[in-house]
Order: structure tokens, then C-alpha cells, then sequence
């Protein structure tokens, strides 16, 4: 693969901060809130005041928590070209995925574990099938997180739902990280059949569901993948791609990821869910948003901190907004099984931030320190071979 000059990678872990922080955001206020349309049913529009429209406008904010996974999609392609830019077997570059993946991993299903036996304790309510509001359907879902088929499939990324719920994409993550070597030897073919195979599903959805394919990997091969393939083209395209923003000055990439998310927003709304139109709009913003990033060197420190860690606050978030639940409980014991009170979330977001940040410290970084502790002795034993092929 050709390579180019570019500035420092680390500038893009702002963009996985803003992606992970507002998949966390999302989820807080989806959890923790009683949500636009609840709201309507127990609060009569015609009676509504200014605050009421505040909140429910603002609410509708949080949607995106898909679109903004179909980010980390575009990155993980962008990333995986460069790493396998940089030479190595693909045995390497699998053990270096599998230290840096596969440890936080095992530590967020534990959390999540945890979390279930602590809130089960403090609440069984929570479990017994009796709430049917949004958020204890993924309490109810947790009861068979113990049971052996669910622990394996969890342990093989074939992740059920309840407190994992966010764990859905890492399947596919991982199903393009044991492809990428293979398929990114020919990019070009790589390219032609991500794009042929999307098109059909997107116009011939039942000749695509007509292949029978395994189900993770009919959604991987016909709806996900062509988002990595988009990280990858812009990789490897990367120069001709930028030169065509090259005369932008950064007000006018403001307007142009302002459009795309309000087009994102507005067919959000109108679909009342996401679709391949907002996924295809989050791969276009992506793009502009590694562009706008890159082109500027423009760095957040603290959204790249948030982007350092971002791997495990979208593991661990969504156990921690139920232990954060389970904590409220405690303390408001609540007579209705919603919460009204729209401030209740925003704290949460901390707590999910600060809980990342520990099971970072414990585990995630220590992850990323065996892979430097790698890096160098891979570049010594190189440079070692490099001087025992020069003539004494």
C-alpha cells in the first residue's frame, strides 16, 4: 500500500472523542430520561410551556448514537490502511489487534456482570418482568447473562443484548479486522465488490437476504462493511481526496458538517429511526471530519483525551448508566418507574466518563503499553537486521 506524509495520528482521537462521548450522551439521556414520546403521552401538548419544548427539542439532539457508531466504522478503516501500511505478517498484526482489543473487552463483560448482581441485589423489581418502560427491558434482558451459551457467544463477539446492547458493532470491528489483511491486498477489488454488494442490498434486499448467509455476516458483507471501506479508500486516496477541499477555509467546513448533520437529523426525524440514508451521511461526515482535522492539525486536548480512552467508554458506559441508575433508586426511590426530571442524566455522563477512565487505567493502558513495549523491539530487531546486511 502507498502511504503519505500527514500530521501526528493522535489528532484524530478527537474525532473518536466526540463519536464515543456522544454515544454515551445518547444513551444517558435514552436511559435516564422518560423520552420525547412518553413525555407527549403523559403530558398533554396543548398544556405545554416554553421548558417543555426546550427539553423535548434538546432531547431529540441524541439521536445519532447509530450514526455516530458508523464513525468509528470510517476510522477503524482508516486506521487498519495505515496499520497495515507499515509492513509486518498478518500473525503480528493480529496479536497486536488482540492485546489492545481483547483484555477491555473481557473487563467491560465483567463489569456489565457486576452491575447486574449489584442492581439485581438492590432491586429485583428490576428483573422480574414487571417494568415495561424502556430502560428495564435491558434489565430483563440480563437475566440469562450467566447462563454457558450466553457467556460463549459473548466471549466470541457474538454479543446478546442487556447491558452489552452497545456491543453489536465490535462484531463487526472484528470481522473486518481478520479480513482487512486479505482484502486490502488488492483495494481496488476490495472497492468494486464492497460497493456492488451494498447496492444490491440497498436496491434488491431480497435477492441479498436470499443468500441465506450467517446472520452477522450477511449485515457485515451487504450494510457495515462499505463504511470501513470508506476509511480505507480514504487512506489510500487521501492527497487527491483533501486537494479537493483544499481551498476551504474552516468556516466553510463548519457549513458543511453543520449541513450534513442537520440532513442527518432531519431524515432521523422523518424515518423516526435511523437508516442506510444516515448511515451514508455519518460515512460522508467522517470523512470531512478526518479532512477538517488533519488539513488543520486541529487538536481538542481535551476531546483527545476523551478519544484516548474512547475503546473503553463505549464498552463500559452503558453497565455504568444502570449502576448510576440503581444509585438514583436508592436515593429518590422513585413511585413511577420513569424519570420525569430532565437534569437526572447530565451528571451520568460524568460518572460514565470517570468509571472509562479507571478501567482504562487498570486495563486499557496497560494494553497499549505491552504494544510500545512491542513497537521497540520490532524496530530494534529491524534495525539490527538492517545493520547485519551492511558490509563490515
Amino acid at each position: 500500500m502507498e502511504t503519505y506524509k500527514k500530521p501526528p495520528f493522535e489528532i484524530l482521537d478527537s474525532i473518536r472523542g466526540i463519536a464515543a462521548l456522544y454515544v454515551a450522551v445518547a444513551h444517558c439521556r435514552g436511559v435516564l430520561w422518560v423520552g420525547g414520546e412518553r413525555y407527549l403521552q403523559l403530558f398533554d401538548q396543548q398544556n405545554w410551556g416554553a421548558w417543555d419544548y426546550l427539553i423535548v427539542g434538546t432531547s431529540l439532539l441524541t439521536r445519532l448514537a447509530v450514526e455516530f457508531v458508523i464513525v468509528f466504522f470510517v476510522l477503524s478503516g482508516f486506521s487498519i490502511a495505515h496499520s497495515l501500511s507499515q509492513g509486518g505478517s498478518v500473525l503480528s498484526f493480529y496479536k497486536r489487534r488482540f492485546i489492545r482489543l481483547y483484555p477491555p473487552y473481557l473487563a467491560a463483560l465483567a463489569w456489565a456482570g457486576v452491575v447486574y448482581l449489584i442492581t439485581r441485589a438492590w432491586h429485583p423489581e428490576w428483573y422480574d418482568g414487571s417494568l415495561r418502560e424502556f430502560a428495564f427491558v435491558r434489565t430483563y434482558e440480563m437475566n440469562s447473562y450467566f447462563e454457558p451459551d450466553t457467556v460463549v457467544k459473548n466471549l466470541l463477539y457474538m454479543p446478546g443484548a442487556g447491558f452489552i446492547t452497545p456491543f453489536w458493532s465490535l462484531t463487526y470491528e472484528v470481522i473486518f479486522y481478520l479480513l482487512a489483511p486479505f482484502m486490502l491486498r488488492r483495494p481496488n477489488i476490495y472497492f468494486a465488490v464492497s460497493g456492488a454488494l451494498f447496492l444490491l442490498y440497498f436496491f434488491a434486499p431480497a435477492a441479498a437476504a436470499s443468500l441465506k448467509l450467517p446472520p452477522y455476516i450477511q449485515q457485515f458483507v451487504f450494510v457495515y462493511n462499505i463504511y470501513f471501506a470508506v476509511g480505507v479508500f480514504l487512506y489510500l486516496n487521501y492527497e487527491r481526496v483533501s486537494r479537493w477541499f483544499r481551498n476551504y477555509s474552516k468556516g466553510e467546513f463548519l457549513l458543511i458538517m453543520g449541513g450534513l448533520l442537520a440532513i442527518m437529523f432531519g431524515a432521523n426525524f422523518y424515518f423516526r429511526l435511523e437508516t442506510d440514508f444516515t448511515f451514508l451521511e455519518a460515512s460522508m461526515l467522517s470523512a470531512v471530519l478526518i479532512i477538517f482535522f488533519m488539513k488543520y492539525s486541529f487538536r481538542i486536548p481535551w476531546l483527545m483525551s476523551v478519544g484516548r480512552y474512547s475503546y473503553t467508554l463505549y464498552i463500559t458506559h452503558f453497565a455504568s448508566i444502570y449502576l448510576y441508575l440503581g444509585i438514583y433508586w436508592l436515593i429518590a426511590r422513585p413511585e413511577k418507574p420513569y424519570i420525569v426530571n430532565f437534569f437526572v442524566w447530565i451528571p451520568a455522563v460524568l460518572f460514565t466518563l470517570a468509571i472509562a477512565w479507571l478501567h482504562y487505567l487498570l486495563v486499557e493502558k496497560r494494553t497499549k503499553n505491552i504494544l510500545d513495549v512491542l513497537r521497540l523491539r520490532s524496530a530494534a530487531r529491524r534495525e539490527a537486521e538492517v545493520r547485519s546486511a551492511v558490509p563490515s
